[in-house]
């Protein structure tokens, strides 16, 4: 069925051709950007965000190229999830944990209002006449609450960076993800009504009372947590009977999409799902379920999935950014970049609040350089862009496409590219591992 495929093209070949030949020819790029990387010596995810932007620019996307929302977070979310789990090590998360949820949970709140805040100046008079003020302004806030610490991570290891402090921007960046995610999908739910009424729709957004939200936020994450629970391990203990690496690494992809559909379909949380299904596989089932051939195997195809997917949404973004009304030129839009800066203020702004103080408060053995870097890595990178695509065509989309990516764009820059001279001026850099929070 056509609802099945992430891209659809109306070319004088058929469905499948088109969509296969397309997502080729991206791979094909990302690739080149790859290669690139190595000679310039600049985090993949800044150079691919670069490239987005040149998509966008010169308009090297085909206009017969459609993005269906439902696939967009059912495709890139899960695996992006997952690999995270899969790589977080739950002991060394034990002593960062307090940091950590006070970073996933209430800084993502007081992130996604302060954001929202922000932006609320500057949406559209036609968008606040359907939707309201807070309700998008909210959901844009929620969309910029997720983290990414690829880049940073990256300059972590070349920087020999103590290994508290990168389980801690791993475990933030991953519970993070987590909640961020979860109120998007609930605040979207209020939205796509909106949108589905043509005007702004009362019961939706009055059923998004805090008391109707805290239980609804509750509710999908237990749930998710509990099918993400039972269905790891039910993968763990198959995976312990057996002995073949190929059979086992198609049963982790089983996992992850059939995690995140279960938990959906069951009215969970699929995004929570998945985490919980990542981290049982990444800390007992790669030790004690698998083979080291099964492990290699498993890690291998898993940080390929994570390259691929990484790589489609920063180059989606720039084929949105072509076909939206005003096309690139939005970018340069005098609104568009105030709400820009606005918004990266407000998030900066946000994070201080929270950072310092967990600082003070539970990080009394953490060297004193180890706030700023962790206050400079909270980037912001693909799952925001995958959140935005994630929108069904609407003039609240053509508008916050283009800022979620200038936010994204400013973060990859301004903190990706001088996250290693901030540790070296903080003395993170070189800091030996006994260090803890």
């Amino acid at each position: 069925m056509a609802s099945t495929m992430i891209l659809a093209s109306t070319g004088e070949h058929g469905l499948v051709s088109n969509t296969v030949g397309m997502f080729v020819a991206l791979l094909g790029f990302a690739a080149i950007i790859g290669v690139l990387t190595k000679f310039i010596r600049i985090p993949y995810t800044i150079a691919l965000v670069l490239a987005g932007l040149v998509v966008a620019l010169m308009g090297l996307a085909p206009h017969d190229v459609k993005l269906t929302e439902e696939l967009v977070l059912v495709l890139f979310l899960p695996p992006l999830l997952f690999q995270a789990g899969l790589h977080l090590d739950l002991g060394h998360l034990q002593r960062t944990a307090i940091p950590v949820a006070a970073l996933a949970i209430p800084g993502v709140i007081v992130s996604m209002v302060a954001v929202a805040f922000a932006v609320s100046f500057f949406l559209p008079q036609a968008i606040v006449d359907q939707h309201g003020v807070w309700l998008p302004a909210l959901l844009f806030g929620a969309m910029l609450a997720p983290t990414d610490p690829i880049s940073v991570i990256a300059t972590f290891k070349t920087a020999n960076a103590p290994e508290p402090l990168k389980t801690l921007v791993e475990g933030e960046s991953l519970f993070n993800d987590g909640t961020g995610v979860v109120l998007f999908l609930i605040l979207r739910t209020a939205v796509v009504a909106g949108i589905a009424t043509g005007a702004h729709d009362a019961t939706a957004a009055d059923s998004l009372s805090i008391v109707s939200g805290i239980i609804t936020f509750v509710q999908v994450v237990g749930l998710g947590f509990v099918i993400g629970l039972a269905l790891g391990l039910l993968a763990f203990w198959l995976l312990r009977r057996l002995n073949d690496h190929v059979l086992e690494n198609a049963i982790t992809i089983v996992l992850v999409w059939g995690t995140f559909i279960t938990a959906e379909r069951l009215h969970g949380s699929g995004v929570i799902a998945v985490v919980v299904a990542g981290l049982i596989m990444g800390n007992y089932g790669s030790r004690l379920a698998m083979s080291k051939r099964t492990a290699e195997t498993i890690e291998t195809f898993w940080e390929s999935i994570d390259f691929i997917v990484n790589s489609l949404v920063f180059l989606l973004i720039g084929i949105e950014l072509q076909v939206i009304e005003g096309g690139a030129q939005r970018l340069l839009d005098p609104t568009v970049l105030l709400a820009v800066g606005c918004t990266f203020v407000a998030i900066l702004v946000a994070r201080a609040a929270i950072v310092y103080p967990i600082a003070y408060t539970f990080g009394r053995r953490w060297p004193s350089g180890w706030k700023h870097v962790v206050l400079w890595a909270g980037l912001k990178g693909a799952i925001p862009l995958a959140l935005v695509l994630g929108l069904p065509e609407s003039p609240l989309r053509d508008y916050l496409v283009p800022v979620i990516f200038g936010v994204v764009l400013v973060s990859l820059l301004l903190q990706g590219l001088t996250m290693p001279t901030l540790m070296r001026l903080t003395g993170v850099s070189g800091q030996t591992n006994k260090t803890t929070s």
